[in-house]
């Protein structure tokens, strides 16, 4: 049975990266006293700097090992990565580029492992980008200047059921209205997104029951022919 997926928007400027308390949470749901984890870096392109923190804080947290295959390098770690999936108890993926670390999953082939695992019960958890590409499908635009008439929705990883964005309050969640406008014209009937803002994060449970933690989270929804409310 498929665990809660938990959906952190992190913080900036944040020496934890917005990822407390949400992260330590996260690993008790595997119900390990000393779980294996896997950290997945492809759409930070396997920053070291950045991932060596996340590494450390999720160690914190309190698993025993931290695996982290470099996928996003030349020569990736794929075949670490296909055996991790196979043994972890809690994955998770980190910020960066929900489109460029989309590519890198499915240039390695382990959108299935991810799947398999979520199947046999490990635990997810994804911080900005990370918890987008968890989600069903993301927005993209041909170019800078394109409207939403020219966007597209694409396949994300699908692990919690749900469409959403992370940090959008600033421009009070302009991606996450055209996401829903976008979907329900492609879809042909009504969609939604929601919105995690910094700080706060979203925990999506078996069946696509919805919990806010830390701030209140925003549903944006629209009809085939009308903007998103």
């Amino acid at each position: 049975m498929r665990k809660p997926v938990t959906l952190i928007a992190g913080q900036f400027g944040s020496r934890h990266f917005g990822t407390r308390p949400y992260l330590e949470a996260a690993v008790e749901l595997t119900r390990k006293e000393a779980p294996l984890a896997l950290y997945i870096g492809a759409a930070s392109g396997d920053a070291e700097n950045f991932g060596t923190a996340l590494c450390g804080l999720i160690a914190a947290a309190g698993p025993a090992d931290v695996v982290w295959p470099k996928l996003a390098k030349r020569r990736r770690d794929v075949r670490v990565a296909h055996e991790a999936l196979g043994r972890a108890d809690f994955v998770f993926v980190g910020g960066g580029d929900v489109e460029a670390g989309m590519d890198v999953l499915r240039g390695a082939k382990l959108v299935a492992d991810l799947h398999a695992a979520a199947d046999r019960g490990v635990v997810f958890a994804g911080m900005s980008a990370g918890a987008i590409m968890l989600g069903e499908r993301w927005i993209r635009w041909p170019s800078a200047d394109a409207t939403d008439a020219e966007a597209e929705t694409y396949e994300c990883l699908g692990v919690a059921p749900c469409a959403l964005d992370t940090h959008g309050e600033g421009d009070r969640w302009a991606e996450a209205r055209s996401f829903a406008a976008v979907r329900a014209r492609e879809l042909k009937r009504k969609a939604k997104a929601y919105g995690v803002p910094s700080g706060g994060a979203l925990l999506v449970r078996s069946g696509g029951k919805m919990h806010a933690r830390g701030e209140p989270v925003p549903v944006f929804a629209a009809s085939p022919r009308g903007a998103a409310t």
